[in-house]
């Protein structure tokens, strides 16, 4: 990819999303919704007497019946729904971020792009340890909205630690049941992790783990290591041996066994963004039953 491709948006493009369970909402749209009625995919049949609307005669099921009834067709309710995303601004975030990509906007983009292509409302919630006003999307059909999620990520540095922000946002998301991908590096103690998805209860929660493969693939087995941390800036240096190694490693495997546990606890897996967003793999975790 270019510097100058880069600095454009992504595509649009449609996204394989959906509700677990059905939607209550009362525009029709994509998504299968509570109750019956004469509008929609189709359902089964019902007796006149108990849908009595004369314009869904459906005359050769009536004729088949073998007690003479009339049929009526029912179709299934469909209805649209709001996409959000709550998006994790801490200072431990732009570690994904370099001259040319990011990862986490690329994402949000394409996210904001689908809701509107398949006439869902898309929305946004983004902060670390305070809320970000500024950032706040309410759920719209807006033309542009992916567009400007894109410029308003990509010139956004994050800062603090902690996801306490988002913790006292989330009485801004509907009480209807809604589609939220949480996007964060989920760097958090267990408990507050816990504490986030349970917050999200009334809604269907799609997790999003961004990741560096660095953390992994490039650490060395033995020298003089600079880390930073960088929801403080605090920088130190580390000997790195093959024991310390295996220790962070295991440590890393295990916190990800950890968080897997939690996000099936409360509903579904999660999808991996690791250094680059990748919308087939994406495309092909919904399609498996990520969202």
């Amino acid at each position: 990819m270019t510097q100058g491709r880069a600095s454009e948006a992504p595509a649009p493009r449609d996204l394989p999303y959906r509700l677990f369970g059905r939607a209550r909402g009362v525009t029709a749209g994509a998504h299968r919704a509570v109750g019956s009625g004469g509008a929609g995919a189709f359902l089964r049949h019902a007796s006149l007497l108990e849908l009595p609307d004369a314009r869904r005669i459906d005359m050769r099921a009536s004729l088949l019946d073998p007690l003479g009834g009339m049929k009526v067709r029912r179709f299934e309710n469909r209805a649209r729904i709001d996409v959000f995303i709550l998006l994790d601004l801490s200072g431990s975030m732009t570690f994904a971020r370099d001259g040319e990509h990011d990862p986490v906007a690329e994402l949000c983009a394409t996210i904001a792009h689908a809701a509107l292509r398949g006439q869902d409302r898309f929305g946004m919630i983004a902060a670390g340890p305070k809320a970000r006003a500024d950032l706040a999307i309410r759920a719209t059909r807006r033309r542009g909205v992916a567009e400007e999620v894109w410029r308003a990520l990509r010139s956004e540095p994050g800062e603090g630690s902690g996801v306490a922000g988002l913790l006292d946002s989330l009485d801004q998301l509907p009480a209807r049941r809604s589609l939220v991908f949480v996007v964060s590096d989920f760097l958090l103690p267990s408990a507050a992790t816990d504490a986030l998805l349970a917050g999200l209860w009334r809604h269907d929660v799609a997790p999003i783990v961004v990741r560096s493969s660095a953390v992994e693939r490039r650490l060395p087995a033995f020298g003089l290591v600079e880390t930073r941390d960088l929801e403080t800036g605090r920088r130190r240096l580390v000997l790195m041996r093959k024991s310390l190694r295996e220790a962070w490693l295991d440590k890393s495997r295990r916190r990800r066994a950890e968080l897997e546990r939690i996000f099936l606890r409360h509903g579904r897996p999660a999808f991996d963004l690791v250094d680059r967003f990748d919308a087939d793999a994406f495309a092909d975790y919904l399609l498996s039953g990520g969202a």
